[in-house]
């Protein structure tokens, strides 16, 4: 199993995506396991179920069950759900059909607070594109820029609903094109910037 180096920027070709994103949930899996990090939440930013990432999750789905991780994922197109996906989301809060302005956004995967996976622009499809992905496994600050990002993008993608249930991964309508410079105004704070825009 190939071991990860601190957080750098990688160039990854689109037959390895899934692979690499694979040993990389593997290896921390295993460390969950060997009871070394315990009570952890998963947060996915995904183009649609068909991404390598969320492929990649779907893959250990029983091991992420047993490890009583709590999922939360933003998936912005709603397509592409399988059995094995379903399996891994059905019963999590998802968030899908989101505003397609969010595209613009990088997909992430957080476990945690110290181990992240920072992916490419949604435009560019990942089974269509080589990437620059950022591979972290143990960094506190990739990690909490991962989840401030996913915080604040889970916010604007719902508009204050979540889907839970057998229901999330049916077909369902775009939700309401919501004002994300606005949103974050009103809170006093910037536009988001992180892992948002090349």
């Amino acid at each position: 199993m190939p071991k990860f180096t601190p957080p750098r920027m990688h160039v990854v070709r689109k037959e390895d995506k899934e692979g690499r994103l694979k040993a990389f949930v593997g290896e921390h899996l295993a460390v969950i396991a060997a009871g070394a990090s315990k009570g952890e939440d998963l947060t996915i930013i995904a183009r649609s179920f068909e991404s390598p990432v969320v492929r990649a999750l779907a893959a250990y789905r029983n091991e992420i069950k047993a490890a009583g991780l709590n999922i939360r994922a933003i998936v912005v197109l709603s397509e592409g759900a399988n059995e094995q996906v379903t399996e891994l989301l059905g019963s999590s809060p998802t968030r899908q059909g989101c505003d397609p302005r969010l595209l613009d956004a990088h997909e992430q995967l957080a476990f945690g607070d110290r181990v992240a996976w920072i992916g490419d622009c949604m435009r560019r499809e990942p089974a269509k594109r080589d990437a620059y992905e950022i591979y972290s496994p143990e960094c506190a600050e990739t990690a909490a820029l991962a989840r401030r990002s996913f915080e604040r993008v889970w916010t604007f993608a719902g508009a204050g609903k979540t889907m839970s249930g057998p229901a999330v991964l049916a077909a369902s309508p775009a939700a309401e094109p919501v004002e994300v410079a606005l949103a974050a105004l009103s809170e006093g704070e910037p536009s988001p910037t992180v892992s948002s825009r090349h």
